[in-house]
Formats: structure tokens, C-alpha cells, sequence
């Protein structure tokens, strides 16, 4: 990367760009490397320091924010100076300043120590030093605007410059921009406790790198368990058992399972429309109502769980009745992964084909054709529906067309798994090279390859909130990987006696489940306090 020379200074009545700074690509943008600044502190006639890390396009933001009530001007030595337009004297006369030559001491001033380099701030004249202090003379939403873009540890040492300086960095609208410019949105209640509510989750933090986690194991499945799903207050897991159970997710306990299990003989009742949710049901005293076989993938939200099964078919359940209301039919094999949006439910097959369902009526809109192997891993966003299979290929589609955008090429065996990010930028995708590898998903280019699975790697899970991914391998281990630079942040070999299949995250846990019949769940919030902060 070609070196640049050029930062940024933030100080007490000034604003300029100076010095030899590298700069380098970031997925957020360039990173501008600035320099510490001493601060006048006119009350306690002390310095502080901050240093200001900010992309350049944070930059340009604030800059252009700031002009709305103040003037930047460049003068012949390409410093750009900062006046109010309410400022009597000229573009002129600030363009003339000069800077104070290096280590000469200012003349009646026995604090010269404000700028200890020439190239770092500017004078009316050779004697006469200019010092305002920024968060006085600018207009006070000015001010809370600029604080907004400092990290937390700048922001703790603006409190100890000044009275004025603390009152603008405990703000709360200042430590809700750095909460959420670090950890994306969040649920804003009333009387949040923005400041509170970052030092937790920079606890929680903390505890992911260094592994401090409480483990807790729901017991109930009788075989294997494939799948699992969780939000806040319950977890979803299917089973080879041929039942899918759905936990407390504070107490541990089975609140509920869906299914005759392996030793059933029965018949079920009919499928019947749920109320409120629009999917047509179907009528028919030979539909089972439940699963036949091993459950091997589930996906819900707050209005349907659709499952699949080795049963060749998908059901569709109401929630939060749990009421069976629609039988996907089509699929001539086991139904290995399924995933839906507010429009479409995607399932695969190891027939080797991937179904698009109208989410509404539950009705076949197309079948998308392509892979030479089981279709093992499915995920949608937007428009986009990208696979991953045994063939050894990731296929991106487009939803509407059912056309096949392109191929990524890399793995050299069978695939299990794959992830898309939030933002659909970004694929990941693992399988039987115990690799893992992140792709960008518009050129089809592998970014980069995550090794230290000793076997297949069985899931993953993308969190792009909180910049980490989560594999699960048939070595018994889940891992946890940094999402920006591929570094392995967590490797948690101790909890699964065998194969573990599917794993979900969050802020806060990790849910996984193995071959072991078993689910665990490994909390690194347990005893962190004032955590309802951020439920």
C-alpha cells in the first residue's frame, strides 16, 4: 500500500493535517493513524491526551458537519485553519500565520509545552500563541458530534481534561454512537445506560478471548442431534430421535417436543391451518403430522419453524402454537438444510437439488438445478441463495431467475457447510479439507483460508454483529475465529465427547450440539453484572 502523507490533529482550537501516516485498507474503509495531541486544559493548567481514530471517510463527515458553522482554510504551507465565520479577521490574515519555530518557547506563556512540534498547530504571530479550547466556542451539538467519533479509551481520558470536556464525554447520545459504532444496533429502551451497557459488553469481550465460559448440557434426545436454533428466551434442537424439542434457554428445561420419536406407531392428526400467519393448510387424515425420520435442519423466527427431515419433506410449523400447518413435498431424498426470508423457504436435498417455496401458500415456484453431489448447506440474502456441496463446489443463485451466478473453486473435497454475511459481501464455507475459507461473494475471489480443524468441519456460524465466526468440527472442538483477519481468537476442545454437528452464537453464548445426544451451552456472562442491561 502506497504510503500517504497525510493525518489528521484535533486539539484545542484546532484542526489541521500534517505528517507521515501509512494508511491501510480496512473492510470499513481506509484507517487514518493519527498521532497523540497534547490538549490545553485551561482550568487546571495541565495536559491530557487522546489520540482520534477514525477512517477517512469518518473524517470527511465530520469535516463537512463542521463547516456548517466554521471555515477551514488552507495556507501556503497546505495546513488547513479553522475560524469561526463570526471570526472578524480575514481568510487572509489566518492564511498568513505562521507556525512557531520548533522548541522556541512563547514569550509571557509558561505552558508552551500545547505544541511540541511546529508542524501541529498555528499562531496570530511569532509571540502570540492562539488557544481555544474547541468544545467552549464550538456549538455545543458541534461538540458532542466530534466526541461521537472517539473510541471508548479516548473518550475516558477527555473526562479528565476538564469539567466541560467530562459533561460532553459522559453524554449518553456520545456512548450510544460508540456503543453502536463498535457493536452495530441494539434494542434502545428509555433511560438506557449507554456507558454502562459498553463496559459490559466490553467484559464480554474480554471473556471470549480468554475463554472464560460456563458450560451447561441440555439432556433429552435419545440419538444424535443436528440441528439447533436459539433466540432469547428458548432453543430449538432436531434430532435423529426423530423429535425436535424446544428448551428454556435460562433454565435448561424441555418446555415442549414436537414428534412420536423412533419407537412411534401411530398416526398423526391432520395438518390444519394455523390462524394469523396466511399459509394455507392441507387437509388430509393420512398426512403424519410429525417428522418419520431423523430431523436434520430447522430454521424459525416469530412466526413459522420449518423443519426437514429424511422423510424426503419439509413441515411447517405455527409459532408460537407449534402447530403443524404445512407438509413441503417434493424432495426426493433426505432434506438436508432449509433457510427462509420474509418471501421464500429454500430447502436441499441430497437428491442433489435445491427447492424455492412460496413462504404463504407453501407452493413449488422453482427448482434450481446444478450440483453434481448432495446439496449439504443452503443460506439466502436478499436475492441471493448460495450452496455449498459434496461436489466440492459453492454455487451462487439468483432467487428470482432460478439462474446460477457463478461458481467458487478452492475446496478440494466435500462440502458441509456455508455462511453468508449480513451484508451478503461475504461467504463462508467449510467442509471435509478441515478447512475454512471466506470468499467475497461479488468476484468470487477467496479472501483467505482458516486452518487448525484436525477433521471435517461440520458448521459455522457468521455473527457479522459482533465480527466473529464459529466452526464445529468432527475433531469434538468449536472454535472461534476473528471475521476481519481470520485469526483463531478461542479453541474450546474439552466439552463434546464426539462429533459435534451444528453450533449458533450470540453476544453472550455459544449453542453447539454433537453426536453425543447432547446440547451444550457455554455462557461467558455468567456473574457479569448489570447484564439486563442488554436483554
Amino acid at each position: 500500500m502506497q504510503q500517504r502523507k497525510r493525518s489528521l490533529s484535533l486539539a484545542a482550537g484546532k484542526l489541521s493535517f500534517s505528517g507521515a501516516h501509512s494508511m491501510r485498507p480496512k473492510s470499513s474503509g481506509l484507517e487514518l493513524r493519527v498521532q497523540e495531541e497534547h490538549v490545553w486544559n485551561e482550568q487546571t493548567t495541565k495536559t491530557g491526551f487522546f489520540p482520534i481514530k477514525r477512517t477517512s471517510e469518518s473524517v470527511r463527515r465530520l469535516l463537512r458537519r463542521a463547516s456548517q458553522s466554521f471555515k477551514f482554510h488552507p495556507n501556503s504551507n497546505g495546513k488547513l485553519l479553522m475560524f469561526s465565520h463570526s471570526d472578524k479577521r480575514s481568510e487572509k490574515e489566518y492564511g498568513s500565520m505562521k507556525p512557531l519555530s520548533e522548541g522556541k518557547a512563547v514569550n509571557g506563556d509558561n505552558e508552551s509545552g500545547f505544541c511540541q512540534d511546529d508542524n501541529d498547530c498555528f499562531y496570530a504571530s511569532d509571540t502570540l500563541a492562539v488557544r481555544r479550547d474547541f468544545v467552549k466556542h464550538f456549538p455545543s451539538e458541534l461538540t458532542t458530534y466530534i466526541f461521537s467519533f472517539l473510541d471508548h479509551a479516548s473518550l475516558m481520558n477527555c473526562e479528565q481534561v476538564s469539567q466541560l470536556w467530562q459533561e460532553v464525554a459522559r453524554s449518553p447520545y456520545v456512548w450510544r454512537e460508540t456503543f453502536k459504532s463498535q457493536y452495530g444496533p441494539w434494542k434502545s429502551k428509555p433511560g438506557n445506560d449507554w456507558k454502562r451497557m459498553f463496559q459490559i459488553r466490553n467484559e464480554l469481550d474480554l471473556r471470549w478471548k480468554q475463554g472464560k465460559v460456563t458450560e451447561t448440557y441440555l439432556r433429552g434426545h435419545t440419538d444424535s442431534v443436528y440441528c439447533v436454533q436459539f433466540d432469547d428466551e428458548k432453543i430449538i434442537t432436531g434430532s435423529r430421535d426423530q423429535t425436535i424439542k424446544v428448551w428454556d434457554i435460562h433454565t435448561g428445561a424441555c418446555i415442549k417436543t414436537l414428534g412420536y420419536g423412533q419407537n412411534n406407531n401411530g398416526h398423526g392428526s391432520e395438518l390444519v391451518p394455523a390462524p394469523g400467519n396466511g399459509i394455507a393448510g392441507a387437509r388430509s387424515s393420512s398426512t403424519v403430522e410429525y417428522h418419520r425420520a431423523s430431523v436434520l435442519c430447522l430454521q424459525f423466527d416469530e412466526e413459522i419453524l420449518v423443519s426437514g427431515s429424511s422423510d424426503y419433506t419439509c413441515i411447517i410449523w405455527s409459532l408460537p402454537s407449534y402447530t403443524p400447518i404445512k407438509r413441503l413435498n417434493h424432495h426426493t431424498a433426505g432434506v438436508l438444510d432449509v433457510c427462509f426470508d420474509t418471501k421464500h423457504i429454500i430447502s436441499c436435498s441430497k437428491d442433489t437439488t435445491i427447492c424455492v417455496w412460496d413462504r404463504k401458500t407453501g407452493n413449488l415456484l422453482r427448482q434450481l438445478s446444478g450440483h453434481c453431489g448432495p446439496v449439504n448447506a443452503i443460506a439466502i440474502r436478499g436475492n441471493l441463495i448460495v450452496s455449498a456441496s459434496g461436489d466440492a463446489l459453492i454455487k451462487l443463485w439468483n432467487i428470482d431467475t432460478g439462474k446460477c451466478i457463478r461458481d467458487f473453486v478452492g475446496h478440494h473435497r466435500g462440502l458441509a457447510c456455508v455462511q453468508f454475511s449480513e451484508d451478503a459481501r461475504t461467504i463462508v464455507s467449510g467442509g471435509n479439507d478441515e478447512d475454512i475459507r471466506m470468499w467475497d461473494a461479488r468476484s468470487g475471489e477467496c479472501l483467505r483460508t482458516m486452518t487448525g480443524h484436525k477433521q471435517l468441519v461440520r458448521t459455522l456460524h457468521l455473527d457479522s454483529q459482533n465480527k466473529r465466526i464459529i466452526s464445529g468440527s468432527y475433531d469434538k472442538s468449536v472454535k472461534v475465529w476473528d471475521s476481519e483477519d481470520g485469526k483463531l481468537i478461542l479453541d474450546i476442545q474439552k466439552f463434546h465427547a464426539s462429533w459435534v454437528l451444528a453450533a449458533k452464537a450470540d453476544y453472550r453464548r455459544i449453542v453447539s450440539t454433537s453426536q453425543d445426544n447432547r446440547t451444550l451451552i457455554l455462557d461467558f456472562s455468567l456473574g457479569l453484572q448489570d447484564l439486563h442491561l442488554l436483554e
